[in-house]
C-alpha cells in the first residue's frame, strides 16, 4: 500500500524507492519500503514539460550518491527499531505498461551488482491500476544480460534477441494493520 501511495501521489512523475526485507530459504520477502527524496525542478524554469525533467531525475535516484547515503540512514533507523532492514530491491512507477529504458536497466544492474544479485525493481503501473485491478510487477536482469553488459557488449540486437528481464512471482499478503484498517473503512 505504501508503494501504491507513493507512486500515485508524484503521478505523472516517476517515483522510485527503496524496497527492505529478508531473504528467507530462497524467498525475497518485501516487508517495508520508503520512498527516495524528490528533487524539485526550478520554479522560475516553469514549462509544460517539467513534470518530465522531474521524472528524469527520479528515475535516476536509485544509484544518485545523495540517494544511496539517505538510503543507508533510513536502513540503519530501521535497524534500531528492530524492523527487517536488508535492502532487497527498489520500486518505480511506471505509465501504461512504458518502464523499460535506459535508467530501469543502469538501477537494476547497479543493484544486483553492487548490493545483491538477488534483489527486485518493483513496477506499480499506477495508470492501469486505476482501470480497477493493481499493476504490480517484479523483475531482475537475466544473468546473460548482466554478464553482457558489464562486458559492454549490450547492442540493441542483442537486446531484441536476448532475454532483457526475468519476471519475478509475487505473492501479496496484507499486513494485520492494514487489514483491520480496511475493515474499519468498510464499516
Amino acid at each position: 500500500m505504501k508503494i501504491v501511495k507513493a507512486c500515485s501521489a508524484t503521478f505523472p512523475t516517476t517515483a522510485t524507492g527503496s524496497l527492505v526485507g529478508m531473504d528467507v530459504n530462497g524467498t525475497l520477502q518485501i516487508t517495508n519500503s520508503f520512498p527516495f527524496p524528490t528533487a524539485d525542478v526550478a520554479a522560475s524554469d516553469s514549462h509544460p514539460n517539467d513534470h518530465m525533467a522531474a521524472s528524469n531525475l527520479a528515475a535516476a535516484a536509485p544509484r544518485s550518491k545523495a540517494n544511496v547515503a539517505y538510503q543507508n540512514e533510513m536502513i540503519k533507523c530501521l535497524r534500531e527499531v528492530n524492523v527487517d532492514a536488508n535492502n532487497v530491491g527498489w520500486y518505480t512507477s511506471a505509465n501504461m505498461g512504458n518502464f523499460i529504458n535506459t535508467s530501469l536497466i543502469e538501477n537494476q544492474y547497479y543493484y544486483q551488482k553492487e548490493i545483491n544479485e538477488r534483489t527486485v525493481a518493483l513496477v506499480h503501473d499506477v495508470s492501469r491500476s486505476s482501470q480497477g485491478a493493481l499493476s504490480l510487477r517484479a523483475f531482475r536482469l537475466s544473468p546473460s544480460f548482466m554478464a553482457a553488459y558489464k562486458e559492454s557488449k549490450f547492442t540493441t540486437e542483442k537486446y531484441v534477441s536476448a532475454e532483457l528481464l526475468v519476471g519475478i512471482v509475487l505473492i501479496l499478503r496484507q499486513h494485520a494493520k492494514d487489514e483491520a484498517h480496511l475493515q474499519g473503512c468498510s464499516d
